[in-house]
């Protein structure tokens, strides 16, 4: 399963999470795409406050890609 997949699944997988429409999973694949080829996420393991600083600095809507690296690690701790 990719994460995409995993983002339209996930409220059937993990209990208490909405359904994402198509759109928006194609979104959150492409923040994480666009963090990985700005070098701002580098496949850590959690969210800390140097990452944080980093998404901050780089893009204007950063709790939206803060949000697409915490349902990253969701689907990396559930694929595992």
């Amino acid at each position: 399963m990719n994460f995409r997949e995993f983002l339209l699944k996930k409220h059937l997988l993990i209990k208490g999470e909405r359904e994402l429409k198509e759109i928006s999973a194609g979104q959150y694949v492409n923040r994480l795409k666009s963090m990985r080829k700005n070098k701002i996420y580098n496949e850590e393991k959690y969210i800390d406050s140097y990452l944080e600083q980093k998404i901050q600095n780089r893009y204007k809507d950063w709790k939206t890609y803060l949000k697409t690296v915490s349902h990253y690690l969701v689907y990396k701790d559930y694929i595992k």
